[in-house]
């Protein structure tokens, strides 16, 4: 329905008048008598704003109520019961307006109020037709009773109470969808004054509100009007000389008019602002107001990059509620044991769709199915009414999680798995669910899809027969592009596509379109140490963009590794051209695992400090002088070291990071008085040393310049050892 008709509802008569004007109607008894399947005709005009019409009903009956009109009145109906309290709504669409499959609350006389959008400037022959269909209560269903008649009374026989089944109430479980749970459809109410939203906290730093409505629109700085009529103020913070620690506040609110019930996600990001970074916590306050009524004050607080979730629920009676609220987790952290959250799932086969619906009393399902061996499947979730924000989840049958997704791409929120190799025989459970899990707010229905590998793929792909070893590192892809995987021993020796193989056993089975050269079956690169070959250490694994080789499509890459038979860590990706993804792991000598996180650290021209989260540490930087080497290690609870010196504009300096011990790779870099990466340097000679050297470089400002000691891989990275570090300044 167009927005401006939902708005020029409510600029004709606020719900508080219509509802007085009803009763007002009631008491004198004023209304017209509406006979089921009999169409009834009005006029409304400057005298008549509204017409009335009244019948009596029983309780469970189900009502349809239809209205229109040839001029083209945008009407709208409420239906009201004997107290004036409204029942439900209904504006036009089509030219039609409907209430449909409305069950009546109680044995009563209803009344039905007719008013016009378009104000009192009304067009001639301003009439319209109203039809009420009534579908009787049957005295056979539970909670509804005929009202008998003195002799149906006396032959009554003693009552049998029907045997009813009582629904279990809604928990965190998944509800078993074995018949499929498919009608999920917001509502709407009119609202007298407006429902508004407001965060509020107290420093300068970059706070974001969004807002996501029953419909699926996002309400936010970048998109301040959504189609259910939302509209979002200022946002503050977002320039360095604008900032106020003065109370800042964001706000989003809806105007008096037709509102979308259901439920309503609060997102707060903290968002640092690279010119003038902040990094101390934040607190906030979220209020929430509809109509005069409040909820309890949201209040919380935000590191840098963190994000905030919260929800509400506008009710069909104009209730609000409050829902679920917390820090958003990431995509792979299960807010239940897995036990629980996997159990009694429902199994699916290939190529059939399976709908359901998630909703903040049920906000996952769960579902199984048997895997093969080198098996390439896809996993679809998409969503198919409400605002869902779908998550996928596919674990292995010890609990692991084998793969994720939650945007199947940048601005699409569906998710999909996509052309994920399978490395063993296992029944698989797959969690389809939204993002922010318990504490999201987003609703809806969903269809998921199981089917085998996508984009015509050929058949040679279930059947590449590699081998399997102690140590499994495969990388999957869905493009043209050439990605290279590498992985790193405890010695420090690279297994690659220009190094097949190293000392300690490790060997590449499969490149994928190295080279630019189209692999005649799925891209797969794969690595592996076969059993007997396993050194204790560390491994470090890198993947590459590195070349687009003429396939401009988005690249979505899977990367698992698995010691011993055992998934230790599975993660999607969609890199850009150039980047770099970086993840390690410690095996120790009784073959236990210590797995590090990954992530992107910048690309091979152009490494990005921002991938160290080195502001909290920045207090206690060691000052340097000029002439001075000092000493320092990176270990596995120290990644990087920071110095700092200060210097004018036009300085020539130098500095170098050379390793003494271990197989520490060095990176070095050097940031401006503003936080500013301006410059860094990662091997002394690519491919031979792997010393860092910053030489004679020119300073650009005067200030205070920090020199961040770290590894290749920078917070993902895994070599350790101990370093010297020389700083000189050559125009002193």
């Amino acid at each position: 329905m167009p927005v401006t008709m939902f708005r020029s509802v409510m600029r004709l008569l606020p719900v508080a008048l219509l509802l007085v004007l009803v009763s007002m109607v009631v008491a004198q008894g004023e209304a017209r008598v509406l006979t089921p399947d009999t169409p009834a005709t009005g006029v409304l005009d400057a005298d008549n704003v509204a017409q009335v019409f009244r019948f009596d009903a029983n309780e469970g009956d189900v009502v349809r109520l239809s209205a229109t009109s040839a001029s083209g009145l945008g009407l709208a109906v409420l239906l009201s019961d004997a107290n004036g309290d409204p029942v439900a709504q209904a504006f036009e669409m089509s030219g039609t307006t409907v209430l449909e499959d409305i069950s009546l609350p109680r044995t009563e006389t209803y009344y039905v109020t007719v008013l016009s959008s378009i104000g009192v400037t009304l067009p001639a022959d301003s009439s319209f037709e109203l039809t009420l269909e009534v579908e009787a209560a049957t005295p056979d269903v539970v909670g509804v009773a005929a009202t008998p008649t003195p002799e149906e009374t006396a032959e009554a026989t003693p009552e049998v109470t029907p045997e009813v089944t009582e629904e279990p109430a809604a928990t965190a479980t998944a509800v078993p969808t074995s018949v499929p749970q498919t009608s999920f459809a917001p509502g709407e109410i009119l609202i007298s004054t407006a429902l508004d939203v407001q965060l509020t906290w107290n420093s300068e730093a970059n706070l974001d509100l969004e807002v996501r409505d029953p419909v699926g629109g996002s309400l936010r700085f970048a998109t301040p009007n959504v189609d259910s009529g939302g509209t979002f103020g200022v946002n503050v913070n977002s320039v360095c000389n604008t900032a106020s620690a003065n109370a800042p506040t964001e706000q989003a609110s809806w105007p008096a008019g037709a509102l979308p019930t259901g439920s309503y996600e609060l997102l707060i990001y903290y968002q640092p602002i690279e010119d003038c970074p902040t990094t101390e916590p934040v607190s906030f306050t979220l209020d929430v107001t509809l109509d005069g009524q409040a909820l309890a004050p949201i209040t919380g607080s935000l590191l840098p990059d963190e994000t905030y979730l919260a929800s509400f629920v506008v009710g069909n009676d104009a209730s609000l509620t409050a829902g679920a609220n917390g820090l958003y987790t990431d995509t792979t952290t299960l807010p239940l044991p897995v036990e629980d959250m996997a159990a009694n799932p429902q199994p699916i086969a290939r190529d059939v769709v399976v709908e359901g619906i998630i909703t903040s009393g049920n906000y996952y399902q769960v579902y199984s199915f048997e895997g093969i061996a080198s098996d390439i499947i896809t996993i679809s979730m998409n969503a198919t009414s409400g605002s869902l924000d779908t998550l996928l989840l596919l674990l292995d049958s010890d609990g692991n999680i084998v793969d994720s997704s939650d945007d199947r791409a940048q601005g699409v929120t569906d998710a999909q798995i996509l052309n994920l190799r399978l490395f063993e025989d296992d029944t698989y459970t797959v969690i389809a669910t939204r993002y922010g899990k318990d504490v999201g707010g987003t609703e809806g229905g969903y269809e998921l899809l199981l089917t085998g590998p996508s984009g015509d793929l050929p058949q040679e792909v279930l059947d590449l027969g590699l081998p399997r070893g102690a140590i499994e590192v495969s990388l999957t892809w869905n493009t043209n592009a050439d990605l290279q995987l590498l992985v790193r021993d405890p010695r420090g020796d690279s297994v690659y596509d220009d190094s097949i193989s190293v000392a300690s056993g490790g060997q590449l089975a499969a490149d994928g379109n190295v080279n630019c050269v189209p692999a005649q079956t799925s891209p797969v690169s794969y690595i592996y140490w076969p059993e007997g070959a396993l050194t204790p250490g560390l491994y470090e694994i890198e993947v590459l963009y590195q070349n687009q080789c003429n396939d401009t499509r988005s690249v979505n890459f899977n990367l698992t590794i698995r010691v011993d038979g055992q998934t230790v860590f599975a993660d999607t990706a969609n890199p850009t051209p150039d980047e770099w993804y970086v993840t390690s792991f410690v095996l120790d000598v009784n073959r236990n695992v210590t797995m590090d996180g990954g992530g992107f650290i910048g690309t091979r021209q152009r490494l990005n400090s921002l991938a160290i989260d080195y502001l909290p540490e920045l207090p206690s930087a060691q000052p340097i002088e000029s002439g001075q080497t000092l000493n320092g290690s990176i270990t596995p609870d120290n990644k990087f070291d920071l110095y700092t010196f200060d210097a004018q504009a036009g300085d020539v300096v130098t500095i170098s990071m050379i390793r003494n011990a271990g197989n520490l790779d060095t990176t070095l870099f050097l940031l401006d008085s503003n936080g500013s990466q301006v410059t860094f340097n990662d091997d002394v000679v690519p491919g031979d040393n792997t010393d860092s050297l910053i030489s004679e470089f020119t300073l650009p400002q005067d200030g205070e310049y920090v020199i961040i000691a770290t590894h290749f891989g920078l917070s993902y990275g895994g070599t350790t050892g101990t370093y010297s570090l020389a700083f000189s300044r050559l125009n002193e």
